[in-house]
């Protein structure tokens, strides 16, 4: 079987909508190549707006793909976009690992570096190293939201602080908490191919994490209840996740306790926010990379 891959570079502006015109064309997986900058090592990272996105789509190479081309040209044409289309050819092991070309050491905040299981690196001595199979569950580090958490949690995890990582994807961000010193951190996640990833990663990362299927609420997997457990709480999830398990997430912190929520697109930021301050907690940063926020709030 073989299958073919569709790129094109865009601005930042016209990466979104790009995507989305390449996915109802092609009907498959379409995603997101993004360009980060770091002015120095004491920086975040952002988002390099200047830069180039890739966007790459896929299609059974018995799909048509001079209709598909032709249907996408079409489309971003009307739509306003300028982009050159490109189209080749890969064989269904190639395209299972071809993916991993466009992933590459990275370094999120002073300490923390992601190195891709395939890749290797020469830690720095306080280099906070992660080696990271992502497989098939969500988190590399490179989207906007798992970055701008990664970089959260280096300031917000002391050592011997306990941390729960909801929705924990590839385990990258239970991954970080522990290296940096947590003294407990428990992962969940409804999907249990990312539990089954996250403990992957774990054993790869010689890290103790206790992860489950399961979630805050009614969801909750462990037989001790999570109220006031935790100092920290990451959730890179969604915006309407948030909302509805905004009173467990607070009944879950630990007085004092740090909240570090992402997954959320501008338009729905006020939204998180009312709900999280309804709960008694109090939203001290939001920060923006592109069109998604990080929003932290403290349990006083």
């Amino acid at each position: 079987m073989r299958y073919i891959e569709i790129l094109t570079q865009v601005a930042a502006s016209d990466a979104e909508r790009t995507a989305d015109i390449l996915r109802d064309v092609t009907g498959g997986g379409v995603w997101i190549e993004t360009p980060f900058s770091q002015r120095d090592l004491e920086s975040d990272a952002e988002v390099d707006l200047a830069g180039t996105y890739i966007v790459h789509a896929y299609i059974p190479s018995d799909g048509d793909r001079g209709g598909a081309l032709l249907d996408a040209r079409s489309r971003l044409t009307g739509s306003g976009i300028v982009a050159e289309l490109e189209a080749r050819l890969v064989a269904d092991e190639d395209w299972a690992e071809a993916w991993k070309e466009h992933f590459h050491v990275e370094r999120y905040g002073s300490r923390i570096v992601v190195v891709p299981s395939w890749r290797t690196h020469d830690p720095q001595p306080d280099d906070v190293v992660i080696a990271l199979d992502p497989g098939m569950a969500f988190g590399t580090g490179q989207h906007e939201t798992t970055r701008m958490c990664l970089e959260a949690l280096e300031r917000a995890v002391v050592p011997g602080a306990r941390v729960l990582d909801v929705g924990c994807g590839s385990g990258i961000l239970s991954i970080a908490a522990a290296k940096l010193g947590a003294a407990a951190v428990i992962a969940v996640d409804i999907d249990p191919i990312c539990v089954r990833v996250t403990d992957e990663n774990a054993v790869i990362n010689h890290s103790t994490i206790r992860a489950a299927v399961g979630t805050l609420g009614e969801g909750w997997p462990f037989v001790s209840a999570p109220a006031g457990a935790y100092d920290v709480i990451v959730a890179n999830i969604i915006a309407r996740a948030i909302i509805g398990m905004s009173r467990s997430l607070a009944e879950a912190l630990a007085p004092g306790g740090r909240l570090i929520t992402s997954g959320v697109i501008g338009e729905h930021e006020a939204a998180v926010i009312v709900a999280l301050e309804s709960q008694g907690l109090r939203v001290d940063s939001v920060r923006a990379m592109g069109e998604w926020r990080c929003i932290e709030a403290v349990f006083a």
